[in-house]
């Protein structure tokens, strides 16, 4: 026992070290122990007090994530229809007004031209059960929390609608939504990237397009990624003090850009992604059916722009086709083309369309469909197989149906279902121009507010309401730069 070591055989008969007697052991089991589970507790882990944490986590968008709603113009509506005056020149063009001694100059009249926009109207219901408000709430007021939270998601939705709304997709009458950037701007104003990054080149060029529409370009809407590759392509002309100081910072961050047209403003926004891929199940329970799977034949026209997505290809090239039918209430579950369309090379360097021919489904019922989105896979080997998986397909076209009869053609390509290959498929849009009330403004009629429903039962119903419109009184002092692709 007094050796040089220590070992478990001099603790033999105790307890306390070493081996355990299997009894022992089985009544020290029935200790009570808090353990881990969360449903089904027994035993200690029945009196453990859970540990919420008080501040709830989020995991999804922010009120700092909404860029072009804080920064558009606002300024008030007295109408559902806001009309507005448009001096387009100061007199006929190319007329001189040099005169002879004494002689009476020519008459000019200024050019004035009536707009009209429409208001529109955004909500979301809310509904709280009143005993819901009677319990100890773990994040404070539950009617204040889903008040806020239907504001941020009323603002999501217009954010992505001062963008991408387009009042034209309505079948027959006013559609529900507003015109966005995509719709306002001159269809004239555009750069295109053609699958390539931006550069600074690129800013330059828009910046210059606009002041010679009489603009003077203040900020640009882009996305994050887009933000993020144009950085990238600073790294190579950064330069660093050496020797390096001690934890110094590396790295690159740019807020704005000095063109020769004046500084402007980077407004990098979350919302501003890729070409949408179609969802893979209909959006909501009113969403239209969805439509027969759509046939495509290359088209007569020679208007097609193909060789800046092939180049000049060697063979022939296929796409692939996904369509859904779309209304107010949301989107339906998308249909493959049931052949792949083949483009020949003739046809590439001819710049022939692909004609689409959708049909709605053989039945309607109660939600019709009101436009139809088109999407399209990159380009695929010859007898490629047809793909089933949405994530291949990137939206390229959005157009109103001809007819909400069951069974009938609802997007022809002579109603507009042309593929002309404007937009590449995952690539995105950015946007440049004056932002000033001069140009852009945002018409309210009623601002963000929230008002309370009838108690018809014990709950607590809200909705969460805006009523307005964005108006771009100058189409040509904004400018989009479209199919920008990633390094």
């Amino acid at each position: 026992m007094f050796g040089n070591m220590v070992s478990l055989s001099d603790y033999d008969g105790l307890n306390g070290f070493g081996t355990i007697r299997a009894q022992d052991l089985d009544e020290l089991s029935k200790a009570l122990e808090a353990g881990y589970q969360v449903v089904n507790q027994t035993g200690g882990s029945a009196l453990r007090v859970e540990s919420l944490e008080a501040s709830l986590k989020v995991v999804t968008f922010t009120n700092a994530h909404i860029k072009l709603w804080k920064k558009i113009p606002k300024s008030p509506a007295y109408s559902t229809v806001e009309e507005y005056n448009q001096l387009s020149a100061y007199g006929a063009a190319g007329a001189f007004s040099f005169t002879r001694e004494g002689e009476l100059p020519q008459a000019t009249d200024s050019t004035y031209t009536r707009r009209t926009q429409l208001v529109k109207f955004l909500g979301t219901t809310r509904e709280i059960t009143h005993p819901a408000t009677l319990v100890h709430p773990a994040h404070g007021d539950v009617v204040s929390l889903e008040a806020q939270n239907g504001i941020l998601y009323v603002l999501e939705r217009v954010e992505d609608s001062l963008f991408h709304g387009d009042s034209s997709l309505a079948f027959d009458g006013e559609a529900e939504q507003w015109d966005g950037l995509d719709a306002l701007i001159d269809p004239t104003q555009f750069i295109d990237l053609e699958g390539q990054p931006i550069q600074e080149a690129d800013i330059e060029e828009a910046a210059n397009q606009i002041v010679e529409a009489f603009g003077y370009p203040t900020d640009m809407f882009l996305g994050t990624r887009v933000m993020s590759d144009l950085v990238k392509t600073f790294y190579p002309r950064e330069r660093i003090m050496l020797p390096a100081p001690v934890g110094g910072q590396v790295g690159h961050a740019v807020n704005t850009i000095a063109t020769q047209a004046g500084v402007v403003q980077f407004n990098p926004d979350v919302f501003l992604r890729q070409l949408e891929s179609p969802p893979a199940a209909a959006t909501s329970a009113n969403a239209p059916l969805t439509p027969q799977a759509p046939t495509s034949a290359v088209g007569a026209l020679t208007t097609a722009d193909w060789a800046k997505l092939l180049g000049t290809p060697a063979a022939n090239t296929e796409f692939g086709y996904a369509v859904t039918a779309c209304n107010r209430f949301g989107e339906s579950a998308p249909v493959f083309i049931a052949a792949n369309q083949a483009l020949t090379p003739a046809q590439v360097a001819a710049g022939n369309n692909i004609d689409l021919q959708v049909l709605n489904a053989a039945v309607i019922g109660a939600n019709p469909p009101e436009y139809m989105k088109i999407y399209r896979t990159r380009p695929l080997a010859a007898g490629a197989a047809v793909s089933a998986n949405v994530n291949d397909y990137s939206l390229i076209l959005k157009v109103p149906v001809l007819s909400q009869a069951a069974g009938v053609a609802a997007v022809t390509g002579a109603g507009g279902g042309r593929d002309l290959n404007f937009l590449i498929p995952f690539t995105q849009i950015a946007y440049m121009g004056e932002l000033t009330p001069q140009v852009l403004t945002f018409r309210q009629l009623a601002p963000l507010m929230k008002m309370d429903l009838a108690v018809l039962a014990p709950a607590y119903r809200f909705m969460v309401l805006l009523y307005g419109t964005p108006i771009l009184f100058a189409p040509q002092k904004f400018l989009r730069l479209v199919n920008i692709g990633q390094i």
